[in-house]
């Protein structure tokens, strides 16, 4: 699988064509729960996917949005959370989750993370560092939890390529700013410099 973490404006057509697609399959038709599912909040989100690129027509196998919070609600909220039925009896839930919890580390470390859970499902978040704090309710047509994990370290396991990024930044630009010194200590920067991550081209995404 192709796993990816775009803000709206990086998605190209065809891979908006592909998320809208597996959702409205999915949490409309599926789920037989006639709602808008197009909110208005995708434009502010940060949205975590996997593509099946074993087919000639890849699709969407997997599926989070991460929203940031306010001065309201602070909380960040991870919401339409969904997998296809062929990856259901395996990890990639597991994955599409510890995915949004790194990428909400990296960009609000500070702010907790909220998710609406189906009942059935409480087990599989509290693994994962969630516990319940309201509920059961009614959504979609079915019973859900409402479920908030604190602010805690992303798992080391998940590579985060933002985080990466980000701190080459800030790495030329202290380098750049810095005074100058001996000669081997310009050297031991230069080769520093040499050998951090440049930055991802933001127009494709970050892939996970």
């Amino acid at each position: 699988m192709d796993w990816k973490c775009c803000e709206f404006w990086q998605l190209s057509s065809v891979e908006l064509y592909q998320i809208l697609h597996a959702r409205n399959a999915i949490l409309i038709v599926e789920d037989a729960h006639m709602h808008q599912e197009i909110d208005g909040k995708d434009h502010n989100a940060v949205h975590i996917f996997a593509l099946d690129a074993t087919t000639s027509d890849p699709s969407v196998v997997a599926y989070a949005r991460l929203r940031p919070g306010d001065e309201i609600d602070p909380e960040t909220v991870i919401d339409k959370v969904l997998t296809h039925t062929t990856h259901r009896d395996d990890d990639t839930t597991e994955h599409l989750v510890a995915h949004a919890l790194a990428v909400s580390h990296d960009r609000w470390p500070h702010a907790p993370v909220r998710t609406h859970s189906p009942v059935h499902r409480e087990s599989f978040y509290k693994r994962l560092g969630f516990r319940k704090i309201d509920g059961p309710f009614l959504q979609h047509g079915m019973p859900f939890i409402g479920m908030i994990r604190p602010p805690i370290r992303a798992p080391k396991s998940i590579s985060n390529p933002l985080r990466a990024a980000r701190a080459s930044a800030t790495n030329r630009a202290a380098g750049a700013e810095a005074p100058r010194g001996s000669d081997h200590m310009e050297r031991s920067k230069d080769s520093e410099s040499n050998g951090a991550p440049s930055l991802l081209d933001p127009t494709l995404g970050v892939n996970q």
